[in-house]
């Protein structure tokens, strides 16, 4: 069964183009689609960093015990955000984190 996602890959994609190509801000294309500034922000940087493909739904994944650690440690030594790392190491959801 495939998990149910709030914004499907048509919407991502065309917040990202506003931003992007018609170089809206995040906060212009937030008030216009009605979702978070966040959200937004979050896709921009997937979409630079992996392309369409960084839009598309992701499977429920875990993680090792390594993986993890070596996340943290990465945000300790590099002072990196949440939204930096999860970006990083192609985690959607901060909250993972």
């Amino acid at each position: 069964m495939e998990r149910k996602t709030k914004y499907d890959y048509a919407f991502k994609l065309e917040c990202v183009e506003l931003v992007l190509n018609k170089h809206y801000s995040s906060e212009h294309v937030s008030k216009l689609k009605q979702t978070s500034r966040w959200n937004i922000r979050k896709w921009v940087s997937f979409y630079k960093t992996y392309g369409k493909i960084g839009l598309l739904p992701r499977i429920n994944q875990s993680y090792s015990a390594e993986f993890k650690l070596k996340v943290l440690k990465s945000i300790e030594t590099e002072f990196l955000s949440l939204m930096q790392a999860g970006i990083r190491f192609n985690i959607p959801n901060i909250s993972m984190i």
